[in-house]
């Protein structure tokens, strides 16, 4: 089957180590592994940073920040959206021109923001359809960015895209029931699909596991740790919070965090003024081929907060390395994990995180069990393999 792979995003690359573009390269890898010949047409560019695709150039930062100083925050999201509805009109004449030169027998469509001119020129050539769908677009926008003159249009869009598509493949449950109750999507129509892991990318060296224990002084430890990128819906500073309680029990409770972002400075801060220097260590950025040698040398892997319809890439990377996890309770991560059978699912707050450490600490069987079994699960359900079989199951 020759399949069409449209992301019309004007930034989102497909070789950045963010999640987005691990999903978009996974399903395509995944998808070309099965024997099936994939164009993919990336508005975003094949290369880090590149524009060029989508005929935007970005505006330099020192600019950018002057202008919005001047500007009211409704009106400079409006004229970014704008901007994002001329460059869909601009993505859906290349999608054009892929379809009659590639003649595709399907076309799967990573659904963004604001963009839907490509549903009338698969319509107009007749051609399958599938929608894939990451976030209730409109309303997270609008939390991101601020109410937007185009918000209605938005959302008008996505009903459109939601109408014409033969299938829509979601993340989790809850954006399903998103989906079904705001846009009137049956519910066959839509297949809960949640992210996966390649395992071949999943590789360790022994010897750099050894320097890691060495240079963070991690021997004779037991390693909290987390791994991503440092934001406030992250969580790191309830981990932080829940870890002050816990170390004071615990003499050999030692906290790894590898990542950065804004709150790094911050959360160096709070650190510090909970006296507890010698117990955290914060290791920095590093790239993703490399995050799995920080994990292997964690005994229990944390992740203190997500929101309410992503399924975080996160727990699958920790998983595969089968390190017993604690995850916050929200529907995508019971999707996938059990409280209690493949990991700890806790509320988000810092008692209830720091309960869950104290119990992986005392009960090195439990965090065996729930770590072997998630290992388990992920290898039988959630691979992109997997994934991309499932989209080709509902090709009629």
């Amino acid at each position: 089957m020759k399949i069409l792979y449209y992301s019309p995003h004007p930034t989102h690359d497909i070789v950045s180590e963010v999640g987005y573009a691990t999903h978009q390269r996974e399903v395509i890898n995944a998808l070309r592994k099965l024997g099936h010949t994939v164009l993919p047409l990336i508005m975003g560019g094949t290369e880090k940073g590149n524009l060029s695709a989508a005929g935007i150039s970005a505006p330099k930062n020192s600019l950018k920040a002057i202008i919005k100083k001047f500007i009211p925050r409704f009106i400079w999201t409006s004229l970014k959206d704008f901007q994002l509805m001329k460059h869909d009109q601009m993505a859906a004449q290349k999608l054009e021109e892929a379809i009659i030169a590639f003649q595709p027998d399907l076309i799967y469509e990573r659904s963004e923001y604001l963009q839907d001119k490509g549903v009338a020129i698969i319509k107009k050539h007749r051609i399958k359809y599938f929608l894939e769908i990451n976030a209730p677009f409109a309303e997270e926008m609008k939390g991101f960015e601020g109410y937007s003159f185009w918000h209605r249009l938005a959302h008008k869009k996505e009903q459109n895209k939601n109408d014409n598509a033969d299938q829509i493949f979601v993340v989790s449950s809850a954006l399903k029931a998103f989906i079904e109750n705001t846009y009137q999507v049956p519910a066959s129509k839509i297949f809960v699909q949640p992210n996966c892991i390649n395992f071949d990318n999943v590789v360790v060296d022994e010897k750099r596991i050894k320097e890691i224990k060495i240079n963070y002084h991690l021997e004779g430890k037991k390693v909290i740790g987390f791994v991503g990128s440092i934001f406030p819906h992250h969580g790191v500073d309830i981990l932080i919070e829940a870890f002050v309680r816990v170390s004071k029990d615990f003499p050999e409770a030692f906290l790894l965090i590898v990542g950065d972002g804004s709150i790094l400075e911050a959360l160096k801060a709070s650190v510090r003024s909970n006296g507890i220097e010698s117990k955290v260590c914060f290791a920095g950025k590093h790239e993703h081929k490399a995050v799995f040698n920080f994990i292997a040398a964690m005994d229990m892997c944390v992740m203190a907060k997500s929101n309410w319809y992503g399924s975080p890439i996160k727990i699958f990377e920790y998983g595969a390395m089968q390190k017993p996890i604690i995850a916050p309770n929200t529907d995508p991560v019971k999707d996938v994990m059990h409280n209690q059978v493949n990991g700890l699912v806790v509320d988000m707050n810092k008692e209830k995180i720091a309960e869950a450490i104290v119990n992986l600490l005392k009960n090195e069987t439990l965090g065996k069990t729930i770590s072997d079994n998630f290992y388990a699960d992920i290898a039988q359900h959630y691979t992109w393999g997997m994934a991309a079989q499932n989209i080709l199951n509902r090709v009629n």
